[in-house]
């Protein structure tokens, strides 16, 4: 009798956590502890997103394997591009593309206005170069907004929020 209870016990709670996971799987929240509430979209971005009429489609150049201080600037990125999806429902798709993975993939980068910047690669006991790119088109219809590099530290949202405006 006993082996039967805890075996009804444990279907029971795996059924709820089955279902808390369905109803959550829908909802999305995020809790934002820094001081400067970083990882929270002001009131007018959110606003600019909820009017969008049209697609804006986010195209981000950036490079693989960047140095640990510029792959957390993608890593925001990529997680900001995300908040904005969600926001915009499906007004605002994104991509991320690789220009150092072919000749005409950096080639289209700089020809749409996205340059290289020379970044210090530290390896083992070496230091190198390489050509990174970390920059941004956005599209709606036939226009198009350039951001040409993401800086560390500067405010991804403003410059992000900023060109969906000129867009639009």
């Amino acid at each position: 009798m006993k082996r039967s209870k805890v075996i009804t016990n444990l279907l029971v709670v795996i059924a709820i956590v089955v279902v808390l996971n369905l109803i959550f799987y829908n909802l999305f929240f995020r809790l934002d502890f820094t001081a400067d509430q970083r990882y929270t979209l002001s009131k007018a971005t959110k606003n600019e997103l909820a009017d969008l009429q049209d697609v804006v489609t986010v195209s981000a150049y950036f490079s693989e394997d960047l140095p640990p201080r510029l792959k957390n600037v993608k890593d925001d990125f990529e997680d900001m591009l995300i908040e904005y999806e969600r926001r915009a429902g499906d007004n605002l798709v994104y991509e991320f593309l690789n220009p150092n993975e072919s000749e005409e993939t950096e080639a289209e980068a700089q020809q749409k206005g996205i340059g290289p910047v020379m970044v210090q690669v530290q390896e083992r006991d070496q230091a190198s170069q390489m050509r990174a790119y970390m920059g941004v088109i956005l599209s709606m219809g036939d226009q198009n907004e350039i951001i040409p590099l993401i800086r560390p530290g500067t405010n991804i949202e403003y410059s992000l929020t900023t060109a969906i405006k000129k867009l639009t």
